[in-house]
């Protein structure tokens, strides 16, 4: 099944679970690159503000088409209990054009009703989810959970 993982990653943390989850795949990946600088305390401030307020990123053109792939895996990480303001604009930009989808979330906290929130915005329901906990990743006790969501996108 020809498969894209498409990802943004402010800390790394999702950058290297979707690593991880393509490499199992054999999928393509696709960063987003977001417009607007978020490292440091202040770039924490304002992701976690245009979270809390459904506010999308401004995202660079994605180099890849998602709907020249048979399933689309998008990995966010969660910032104040919700989607990332740049996996937002993605999942707005290309809402109603996924073939399957799948979605994965890395986070320090909460991560209640953000799967759901993704498919409203990405217009259709995953095939599987995956929420890793950081504390889950940064100890590396989080492969079988990898690789039960790997075996749902490969059934």
């Amino acid at each position: 099944m020809r498969t894209l993982v498409v990802y943004y990653s402010r800390k790394g943390h999702t950058s290297e679970l979707a690593g991880q989850i393509a490499k199992e795949l054999g999928a393509d990946t696709e960063e987003i690159v977001d417009r607007k600088k978020r490292g440091g305390p202040l770039g924490w401030m304002s992701a976690g503000r245009e979270s809390m307020k459904d506010i999308p990123a401004e995202i660079e053109e994605p180099k890849r088409d998602p709907a020249g792939y048979e399933l689309v895996v998008v990995g966010t990480p969660v910032w104040a209990g919700k989607i990332s303001t740049p996996a937002r604009a993605y999942c707005r930009k290309f809402a109603g054009k996924f073939p399957q989808l799948a979605f994965f979330t890395t986070s320090a906290g909460e991560n209640a009703g953000t799967f759901e929130h993704m498919a409203s915005l990405a217009g259709k329901a995953p095939k599987a989810t995956l929420a890793v906990p950081n504390k889950e990743q940064n100890a590396g006790s989080h492969a079988a959970k990898v690789q039960d969501f790997v075996g749902k996108l490969k059934a």
